[in-house]
């Protein structure tokens, strides 16, 4: 794979022709900024448990990409970090995740619902305007009122 990481932050993805998913390395705990920009090729992006951020600009411009979850070890997204994933639409965020920069996912038409994963389990959540770290935080402590109507 085409990747440039250092020090486990992955600095560039370059994008290859007929490659549509990929499995990034188990030693990056950063996304770096831009590390991704413009790749139009891949379709599906695979991260490990390692990665703690996804830096500003990440993805943008990944405008294929229609499918990536991310993992309980991140804790927070940068700014832009999806902008112009015209067909993301299938993202699934653990509830762990405490914020989400400006314009995360502006552009990123398809993304109707998001699935968060809380305590072993999956939430799917309508969304009826871009996802930002306001209705993150709604979605985030409606999750926490969820687990104390259900304790007993």
């Amino acid at each position: 794979m085409n990747y440039k990481i250092r020090r486990g932050v992955l600095k560039k993805y370059k994008d290859e022709r007929n490659v549509t998913e990929i499995f990034v390395p188990d030693d990056v705990g950063i996304i770096g900024e831009g590390a991704f920009n413009g790749c139009t090729n891949l379709v599906r992006i695979l991260l490990p448990d390692t990665v703690q951020l996804i830096s500003d600009t990440a993805f943008i411009g990944c405008e294929n990409l229609k499918c990536i979850a991310l993992p309980e070890s991140t804790i927070r997204l940068g700014w832009y970090a999806f902008k112009g994933c015209h067909n993301l639409s299938d993202l699934t965020i653990p509830s762990t995740l405490k914020e989400i920069g400006k314009h995360a996912f502006a552009g990123c038409d398809r993304l109707v619902s998001v699935k968060v994963l809380h305590e072993g389990r999956i939430y799917k959540f309508v969304l009826t305007s871009e996802l930002d770290d306001e209705r993150w935080q709604e979605i985030r402590h409606s999750l926490h009122r969820l687990d104390k109507a259900i304790a007993v």
